[in-house]
């Protein structure tokens, strides 16, 4: 559990640059995760699925979509 200035209480979901551990994105969620996240594609975009419950909050499923990556013209 997290609180933050601009959230109530509640959780974050963070993500970490594997190869160095810097923190990378969070989202605030408003409980804490209660099951093993899930990930899937769909047209080349990834989504992350975590279920979360916790007190007084009933259970259920968040998604969230990973940034997709501009291909720059240099990069084509």
């Amino acid at each position: 559990m997290t609180t933050t200035p601009e959230h109530p209480r509640g959780a974050m979901l963070r993500a970490y640059n594997k190869q160095t551990g810097a923190q990378v994105g969070a989202v605030f969620m408003p409980a804490p995760q209660s099951g093993s996240p899930m990930t899937y594609s769909v047209d080349g975009r990834q989504y992350v699925v975590v279920a979360i419950s916790g007190g007084a909050y009933s259970g259920e499923y968040l998604a969230f979509a990973l940034p997709q990556n501009e291909v720059k013209p240099s990069q084509q």
